[in-house]
């Protein structure tokens, strides 16, 4: 009898041990998934914001979206939509290096290295900096909803 019931807790320390490995293997997949998400769409938005296609910007921002420039200005989703649709702001050439991208939940923080020439509003927006922008999943799709930039000095 004592056998039988050590037998049965055991499997059932088994099975409980099992279950918690598999949980962890399955949120280390889901955590591995989100971050290459999330770096296909730093990449994507990197390529829209070369080529002013304000149509995929438009698509991968929430409405609520607030950016801090590396000058200081705030700007809001319509507006960065707007620079974009009008070629008030233009880039030559942007390159985003050093991410890292960390994920909790539904929520994602990335910080990167931006080096790029452009113009916006007639000025220039050429250079270095740092940003950290904040990625929310929302009915399943992942949307940009704050960024703050900081110009790196020379």
């Amino acid at each position: 009898m004592k056998s039988r019931a050590a037998a049965a807790l055991f499997g059932l320390c088994f099975a409980f041990a099992i279950g918690l490995w598999g949980t962890r293997v399955v949120a280390q997949s889901s955590y591995d998934r989100s971050k290459e998400e999330i770096r296909a769409l730093e990449a994507a938005r990197n390529d829209a914001i070369v080529h002013g296609d304000a149509a995929v910007l438009e698509r991968m921002t929430s409405d609520d979206y607030t950016f801090i420039t590396l000058r200081g200005e705030l700007r809001t989703k319509a507006e960065i939509v707007k620079g974009f649709a009008t070629g008030a702001f233009k880039y030559a050439s942007r390159e985003i290096s050093d991410l890292n991208i960390r994920v909790y939940g539904n929520t994602a923080v990335v910080t990167g290295r931006s080096t790029q020439k452009g113009t916006e509003n007639g000025k220039d927006y050429s250079g270095d900096y740092w940003f950290t922008r904040v990625y929310v999943k929302d009915n399943g799709r992942w949307l940009t909803v704050a960024l703050q930039t900081t110009l790196i000095q020379r």
